[in-house]
């Protein structure tokens, strides 16, 4: 592939590198690459040297007023390490939107931008009058960069929220990850969709002349989870938000573990059977922290999550099922995250950590919410945690949480129950 969009010699390019020159503390960064395609991309558009799809613009038609004026105005989508924004705002005004906070936090570091505020409410204005009122104040040509998700319904949703107010979207990620769902859930919205040439391991694909009329998704997704000891949950999910509107199986047999030792609690030990609170580090779609209240009967509960888009959802799922908790937004791995330090002590903490960062396998956010867990439980509480059986994480909650045993097992996951208060009986 390719190592530039751009011909070497070209005016575009010998400014695409005077602006990289410009920043060279972003010269090892990770996302460079991309950002850079953009960069080229952008100024290519400018300067009337590439078409719509990136590509050399010799013999195409290109409207000159349109490529003089794009854009004026970029909405970043998901930028995890900043580096997009900190090189495209010498190009245009950059406003920015993060699922998850941690990385909202990590890009403003690098590059403080305003964030999107009304992300979340823009599916609402899907209409001309919206476009239009997107012109009047200002920004006849705005951009939106979405960085691919994995997850189709997260992008989906992305390109849902930005349709009515701007004229472009780019999807931009890996070639071996950009599938042929971003060119149908691009085609949704916009009538032309391109796909750039590949530079290095990386490609975008291109949404542009939005369509007056899309067939565009509407969230949160509803559906229902079915468990013979909670009765039927209605569960709402946002794109972003891990594992939709199902049950995951590592939380369904957290909760499996949680009835079966609540059923075998021995009251004469002087503990409480069922616990008065209890908390979700990580709570994704609120499904399991809501049928945990319903299976215990906690007066107390309070889900946290790093991501908007489960927050949201977990706010849904659990009002959609009359049940009263607290979601809040907070990175529960950050032991400064005020949020989440001021959330008190809780009886019983339940824990499905994840053991992956996109496609790389890491553990130190599992271990990191292992310390939050141990730091707000209540004397004689219990920390139960899922996880896949070949990280072997027993050793390791024992030594941040305390004594631990065996609750359940599959042929993929494990359970267990750390700390004091609710027993198990299961055998190592």
């Amino acid at each position: 592939m390719s190592a530039s969009l751009l011909p070497p010699d070209s005016a575009a390019a010998h400014r695409s590198r005077d602006l990289l020159a410009d920043s060279p503390q972003l010269r090892d960064m990770p996302g460079l690459p991309q950002a850079r395609m953009l960069v080229e991309y952008i100024i290519g558009r400018r300067l009337r040297e590439l078409d719509v799809s990136g590509r050399d613009a010799a013999g195409a038609f290109i409207d000159v007023e349109a490529a003089a004026e794009a854009p004026h105005r970029i909405i970043v989508l998901d930028d995890a390490k900043g580096v997009q924004t900190a090189l495209l705002r010498s190009l245009a005004e950059v406003v920015v939107h993060h699922d998850r906070i941690d990385e909202s936090r990590t890009a403003a570091a690098l590059s403080d931008v305003p964030e999107l505020a009304d992300f979340g409410e823009a599916e609402s204005a899907h209409s001309a009058h919206g476009r239009a009122a997107s012109a009047e104040e200002g920004n006849p040509e705005t951009w939106a960069v979405i960085n691919a998700p994995k997850a189709t319904n997260a992008l989906a949703e992305s390109i849902a929220a930005l349709q009515a107010r701007v004229s472009t979207i780019i999807v931009i990620g890996r070639s071996d990850s950009m599938s042929r769902a971003v060119n149908k859930e691009l085609a949704r919205g916009f009538a032309r969709v391109d796909v750039s040439p590949g530079v290095g391991k990386h490609r975008m694909i291109i949404g542009s002349r939005p369509l007056s009329s899309p067939s565009l998704p509407s969230f949160p997704k509803h559906g229902v989870i079915t468990h013979p000891n909670v009765e039927d949950l209605e569960v709402r999910a946002h794109g972003a938000c891990f594992s939709g509107v199902k049950s995951d199986e590592g939380s369904t047999l957290l909760l499996d573990a949680l009835i079966e030792t609540l059923s075998g609690a021995d009251d004469a030990s002087g503990t409480a059977a069922e616990p008065d609170s209890v908390l979700d580090l990580g709570c994704g779609n609120g499904w399991l922290l809501t049928a945990a209240m319903r299976a215990t009967g906690a007066a107390r509960g309070t889900g946290v999550d790093v991501s908007e888009a489960a927050v949201a959802s977990a706010r849904a799922t659990a009002e959609a099922n009359g049940v009263d908790v607290d979601i809040i937004l907070g990175d529960a791995a950050d032991a400064e995250d005020p949020a989440v330090a001021a959330l008190g002590e809780f009886d019983l903490v339940v824990l499905n950590p994840p053991f992956h960062q996109g496609t790389t396998i890491e553990t130190d956010t599992a271990e990191a919410l292992m310390a939050s867990a141990a730091a707000h439980l209540a004397p004689g509480g219990r920390v139960i945690t899922v996880f896949n059986t070949h990280l072997r994480y027993r050793d390791r909650l024992e030594t941040i949480i305390g004594p631990s045993e065996q609750l359940a097992r599959n042929t993929k996951f494990t359970v267990v129950s750390s700390g004091g208060g609710i027993c198990g009986t299961s055998a190592d």
